[in-house]
């Protein structure tokens, strides 16, 4: 079988577990995934324009900006107009939203525990060792 065959067949199973091993680990979040993710964007940058939010996170301006409002509204991060760019929207957390970063992070580590202490210590330095193979060859294509 040819290689990139390989890829597609294994592609959906991949996926189908990943995102149940996703709202395994994100339970109990009051935030939807992309929320998250946007938040998790503007936090780890330390600020970010609402344009390039909408191209990190590949979503429309539009939706961008809905999701910024519901991040607002929510007290997690707040909207100021660039002062060298007065077009420009910039992105800031709060700091209860790095808080709440802080906080999921802790239980998204905690729910990783516990999910991989279901298998051997050799599997999951195996899963481990995928995961690193994984993102360094992904990481190739970006």
């Amino acid at each position: 079988m040819e290689k990139i065959e390989q890829i597609a067949q294994l592609y959906p199973v991949i996926m189908r577990v990943m995102g149940r091993i996703r709202s395994i680990v994100h339970e109990g979040m009051d935030l939807t995934y992309n929320q998250y993710k946007m938040l998790l964007t503007i936090y780890d940058k330390g600020s970010c324009p609402l344009n390039l939010l909408a191209r990190e996170l590949q979503i429309a301006m539009s939706s961008a900006s809905e999701m910024v409002d519901k991040l607002v509204n929510l007290g997690f991060v707040y909207r100021a107009v660039d002062e060298e760019n007065r077009r420009q929207v910039v992105i800031f957390t709060t700091e209860k939203g790095e808080e709440l970063i802080r906080e999921l992070r802790r239980g998204i580590v905690e729910n990783y525990r516990a999910l991989l202490n279901k298998l051997t210590d050799h599997d999951q330095e195996r899963l481990v060792k995928a995961f690193a193979t994984l993102a360094e060859i992904l990481g190739k294509l970006e």
